[in-house]
């Protein structure tokens, strides 16, 4: 037997914000008739981007974090705009955090669920080719963020040790480096050899 959907009876709103809103929804199990309260959080999508320049760095971003309240490492990133094209929130929240851009389109590496337990929403994740910096960070009043540029053969290690923690950010380079590895198996050496030399320092 496989394992079907449960039967959403009711939801009741119990929480709006700004960026979220949490939802107790009744649900019934379609196969036992067990019954049950589970809290939804109705998120709006998410967008992250990995801009490679021509010289073959990663742009980063510093920043500080309120929910760890740590200041973290990651990809720029954010909410897509109801209505906006998930390609183009990822493009404009590079530009907006980091000042760079390319003239070619970001590519689709892959979309996840960012947690499936609680939230219904999606993440997608591009890599934005050619970037250079076209224009200075148009940050909000709550934005502090510097760019970090770090040569692609470098992230294996920032990944394995911990510096880049964001479990999204993690995911998105987990798409990229699978999508260079089917086309430059050199890249697939240098990942290999970063990951070998990272385990050899922890024995």
């Amino acid at each position: 037997m496989s394992v079907q959907k449960w039967k959403t009876d009711s939801r009741k709103r119990q929480l709006e914000t700004r960026i979220f809103t949490i939802d107790e929804v009744s649900r019934t199990h379609p196969e036992t008739g067990v019954t049950g309260n589970f809290v939804v959080v109705d998120s709006p999508q998410w967008v992250n981007i990995i801009p490679v320049t021509e010289s073959g760095h990663i742009v980063l971003v510093e920043q500080y974090r309120h929910g760890t309240d740590e200041v973290t490492l990651e990809l720029p990133g954010g909410m897509i705009e109801s209505g906006e094209d998930p390609r183009e929130a990822g493009e404009r929240e590079c530009l907006e955090e980091t000042g760079f851009g390319s003239s070619a389109e970001a590519e689709l590496l892959g979309v996840a669920d960012p947690n499936p337990a609680w939230l219904n929403n999606k993440c997608y994740m591009y890599v934005w080719r050619g970037c250079a910096k076209v224009a200075q960070q148009n940050l909000d009043m709550h934005e502090d963020i510097h760019v970090q540029l770090v040569p692609i053969k470098e992230v294996p290690a920032l990944l394995l040790d911990g510096t880049i923690a964001h479990s999204l950010v993690l995911s998105a380079f987990l798409f990229y480096f699978f999508d260079l590895s089917k086309s430059n198996p050199v890249l697939r050496d240098g990942q290999d050899q970063a990951l070998a030399t990272h385990v050899s320092n922890d024995e």
